[in-house]
């Protein structure tokens, strides 16, 4: 078998186990979802433990795709910076 077979075949792997993984968290939200109203430091404990797997399978899918993914950003953006020396923009009068 070829490397490239090889290589292909890895990475079909880790999208089977990043699916298992989607549908196990699934399943589980559907089993805590109950308990987690009542609770709320379960609540809490159930969604750092999300946020933590959900960083996970990004990390795997970007080493399956090669490719960063783009994280969310959240907040307002700022203003675009521009270097003072580039006048493009600017309105000179000379």
């Amino acid at each position: 078998m070829s490397w490239r077979k090889k290589e292909q075949e890895a990475r079909v792997e880790m999208i089977r186990a990043i699916a298992q993984s989607q549908q196990a968290m699934a399943r589980i939200l559907n089993c805590v979802a109950d308990s987690a109203e009542r609770l709320p430091l379960l609540e809490q404990a159930i969604g750092e433990n999300i946020r933590v797997l959900a960083n996970m399978q990004q990390t795997m899918a970007e080493m399956i795709a090669g490719v960063p993914l783009r994280k969310q950003m959240y907040g307002k953006p700022s203003k675009p910076w521009l270097l003072e020396a580039v006048e493009v923009y600017k309105n000179k009068e000379q």
